[in-house]
């Protein structure tokens, strides 16, 4: 979806200078010849049609111009109309045009930046603000492929986080990290918290579908949280300037991604301070799965974490098991709101459009943006 405007800001550069060349090849013959462009345009009822055509498209073309300009916020417009005087309109309005793809890209990576990497046959999608100083936080995400872009998403809606980071967000943004995953084939396995899985595998995949299941059923999770603590947040502190710091750096995912949050943490206390976790996947390990990863945990005071569910689809099984990871991490001494956030979404249910719901609170919530009500 993002390419779209760069190709189509392309194809408009390309007609703008098709038609600055015909304008001034043609203005040239035109004035060599001497002719007379009063006569060629009202010279007979064909010219009077054309001409005042033209003129009426004309109206058109400058009102959506500055209609356009207004609502994106693109300045000095008055440029491309002094600049049709001179040249021509087949010039100046393609021209307009280009700059507004730009604009329009522009808007929807929310004024920052976005480049794309891999690491170990994972494409990774780094979103980074304007402005980025030593302390800018760092949020990375799992099944980045859903995250940015409705043209990668396999349901054709995303976490909604360019939105948010664009009109929700209160503070200074963070670098934004979207992971792929290897395969869809093996997402569980590799989104699985690879110690618990390992001690109780018949348990943690007795309520999934045999296929998910066809890969294998053992996790490579920690060899996926090392890719993540020791290859992608080191590149990206040192590709942009930012000063290693576990209390401003988070880990987020939903279902399978919310497990691994919590146990990315868990595992790399050194380099992830907070835990954010939609629509949580306790169901896989059930309440073998509660006790073994909260009680992974680290301490709470410099960690932090946010779990939730929803109440319909998949996540109409999750309540009670949130409940019981809610008690056990309060056990822990995780306090709210400074330290923990724990909600049940009614009627809400397990897919990206959900989740875009509440990314602006959890990213307010944890770079301490603005009080939680």
């Amino acid at each position: 979806m993002f390419k779209k405007h760069i190709v189509r800001s392309r194809i408009y550069f390309a007609v703008a200078a098709l038609g600055l060349v015909t304008a001034w090849v043609l203005n040239a013959l035109a004035v060599t010849q001497e002719a007379d462009y009063l006569n060629a345009w009202f010279g007979s009822y064909v010219d009077w049609v054309l001409s005042l055509d033209l003129l009426v498209v004309g109206i058109a073309v400058i009102t959506f111009m500055l209609v356009e300009a207004r609502r994106l916020g693109m300045k000095r417009v008055w440029l491309y109309f002094l600049l049709s005087g001179i040249t021509a309109m087949a010039f100046t309005f393609p021209l307009f045009m280009a700059f507004r793809e730009r604009k329009l890209l522009e808007r929807r990576l929310a004024g920052g930046s976005m480049e794309k990497f891999e690491f170990d046959n994972h494409r990774v999608d780094v979103w980074s603000p304007r402005e980025i100083h030593p302390s800018t936080p760092i949020l990375v995400i799992h099944d980045g492929k859903n995250i940015f872009d409705e043209g990668d998403s396999h349901t054709g809606k995303t976490w909604g986080m360019l939105t948010a980071l664009r009109e929700e967000l209160r503070g200074n943004p963070p670098i934004v990290i979207g992971v792929w995953g290897l395969s869809d084939d093996t997402r569980i396995r590799e989104l699985s918290p690879q110690s618990i899985v390992e001690s109780n595998t018949n348990k943690c995949w007795e309520h999934v579908p045999e296929r998910y299941a066809t890969t294998g059923r053992d996790s490579f999770g920690d060899q996926y949280v090392s890719l993540l603590a020791d290859a992608i947040v080191p590149f990206v502190q040192t590709r942009y300037g930012i000063t290693p710091n576990f209390k401003t750096t988070a880990v987020m995912g939903g279902s399978m991604g919310g497990l691994m949050s919590l146990y990315a943490m868990a595992k790399r206390q050194d380099v992830f301070g907070t835990a954010i976790c939609f629509s949580t996947h306790w169901i896989f390990g059930s309440e073998l799965m509660v006790k073994e990863l909260v009680g992974l945990l680290p301490e709470p005071g410099e960690h932090r974490v946010w779990t939730d569910t929803g109440t319909i689809e998949l996540d109409q099984h999750y309540p009670p098991f949130h409940n019981m990871a809610m008690a056990a991490l309060r056990d822990r001494g995780y306090r709210e709101p400074d330290d923990l956030i724990g909600g049940i979404y009614p009627n809400s249910g397990h897919h990206e459009l959900y989740w875009s719901r509440r990314v602006a609170d959890a990213l307010n919530w944890w770079l301490r943006a603005e009080p939680l009500t």
